[in-house]
């Protein structure tokens, strides 16, 4: 990861961490991998998230809310790509559909991917 971020500390965080970092995005508010980061490493004190590890667990905290089918109380959905599309986590298409149900306005690819249509002002940069 050295030729990404340099040299430094990179916090590799658990599933608890995300889950915790996530609880913190109100309803009507989206973020990016990339804050969610960078939340994450200025808490523990290090220079970088991997930004792999916490898609990963992105990941693993949306197939256990799909596998259970509970009512979800960690708002995963509300984080999006850099480039503004959902994550292809399992059943992405229902947790976006949570997004258009919060107010945002999704654009579908014939690919399969969906792009959220957002302002600025919904942005959540943990501060």
């Amino acid at each position: 990861m050295e030729k990404y971020y340099g040299k430094g500390k990179m916090l590799h965080p658990s599933i608890e961490i995300v889950e915790d970092a996530l609880r913190h995005i109100p309803q009507g508010q989206i973020t990016t991998i990339d804050l969610v980061c960078k939340k994450l490493a200025q808490d523990f004190g290090t220079d970088v998230t991997c930004p792999m590890r916490t898609g990963n667990n992105l990941k693993k905290i949306a197939k256990a809310y799909s596998e259970v089918q509970i009512n979800a109380n960690i708002p995963f959905w509300r984080v999006i790509r850099t480039d503004k599309m959902v994550i292809k986590f399992q059943n992405y298409e229902f947790w976006a559909s949570k997004l258009e149900d919060e107010g945002f306005t999704l654009s579908f690819s014939k690919f399969g991917n969906i792009k959220v249509i957002f302002q600025s002002d919904n942005l959540f940069d943990f501060r």
